[in-house]
């Protein structure tokens, strides 16, 4: 009897451990803090891109038999207009546009103008009563400045490859900015350019115009490509939004006036042997400026700028990198005034010069 006992006992031990078990493998397992925020993000990331999507474009440019394919970004509306921004390059020589809203349909546009130099245009559409969905407008002039800062998230949204891959999504972070440009390693190719890229909350921060292929190396007397990765470039949203005021007011081509000068830059650190000349010239509390090597007899020469002057700032801004001077200058109009500030060797002092541009 006991012993009969003493096995029922082990007996039930052994079913209540198993159906212990059994309920340990068949209970869900709550899902950790950081899981729930994955999620989340997730989650964000497909809402934000379902509202911003309907506000970019595919673009078919067409000239005779040559043809070009990029994105856009709807900007503003009104009365039933619709402003797109995209890529000066996109339809560069090209006598009939087209905006693609997916499907089968294509929206005749108009070209307002665009700025080659920065790589900016402006085309208008309108819908009929077959225009597909609501147009979601990036409203970039009235909401507030955007903080773009290294290391946050970024969606970019185009057309890569063509008009069959219409509004693809790819996502990354800001890799480096600049003054004129936000870099990122978001995968962009050809037919993306024009199209928009925009942060977490879907605020349109930069235009996609380009990217790194290739670069090159020499092996043992050989220039060989070396394929690169990640390495995306986006117009700067304040550049953008200079470039759409100046098209909008001025309509047509933008021609952006130039200073007549040849400048080189010199750089303590990393001295050029095309420049090493020039660095015992450049004043002391400085460790690399611009040099101008050519004054030619245009709008600068003619408004006292000389050979060997060491440009210091323009319109108060420090210029230490040829792109420092060439941001500024890409961003004036005809007419328009820049002031340098340029340190001249031969009278050992600084000088103040205000250049009207022709």
């Amino acid at each position: 009897m006991n012993r009969m006992k003493k096995w029922l006992g082990i007996v039930f031990c052994v079913l209540c451990l198993c159906f212990m078990v059994g309920c340990s493998f068949n209970q869900e397992k709550d899902p950790t803090k950081i899981e729930k925020e994955i999620v989340e993000i997730q989650n964000d990331v497909t809402e934000i891109y379902k509202k911003i999507s309907t506000g970019c474009v595919g673009i078919y440019a067409t000239s005779g038999s040559k043809g070009s394919v990029g994105s856009g970004v709807v900007y503003k509306e009104e009365n039933g207009l619709y402003y797109v921004v995209t890529n000066h390059h996109v339809i560069e020589g090209m006598t009939s546009i087209r905006v693609y809203r997916g499907g089968s349909r294509y929206i005749k546009a108009k070209l307002v103008g665009s700025d080659a130099k920065n790589d900016i245009a402006v085309i208008t559409f309108s819908l009929d009563l077959f225009g597909g969905n609501d147009v979601y407008v990036n409203d970039i002039f009235n909401y507030d400045d955007e903080i773009i800062t290294v290391g946050q998230t970024v969606l970019a949204i185009g057309c890569p490859l063509g008009l069959e891959n219409y509004n693809t999504l790819t996502t990354g972070v800001v890799s480096r900015i600049s003054k004129t440009q936000i870099q990122t390693n978001a995968e962009i190719n050809p037919g993306n350019s024009g199209g928009g890229l925009f942060n977490a909350s879907g605020r349109l921060i930069g235009i996609n115009t380009q990217k790194e292929v290739y670069t090159q190396s020499e092996e043992n007397g050989v220039i060989v490509d070396i394929p690169v990765e990640g390495l995306g470039f986006a117009i700067h949203i304040d550049t953008v939004k200079k470039c759409i005021q100046d098209i909008e007011r001025y309509k047509g081509e933008i021609e952006r006036p130039l200073l007549g000068i040849t400048v080189l830059p010199v750089n303590r650190y990393i001295p050029s042997s095309d420049a090493i000349a020039y660095l015992d010239s450049m004043p002391n509390t400085l460790d690399q400026a611009l040099v101008v090597v050519d004054a030619g007899n245009d709008v600068a020469a003619r408004a006292g700028i000389k050979v060997g002057d060491f440009i210091l700032k323009a319109d108060n801004s420090v210029i230490e990198a040829t792109e420092d001077l060439s941001s500024i200058m890409n961003l004036k109009l005809k007419e328009d005034t820049i002031t340098l500030e340029v340190y001249r060797p031969s009278e050992k002092k600084i000088v103040t010069i205000a250049i009207v541009l022709k």
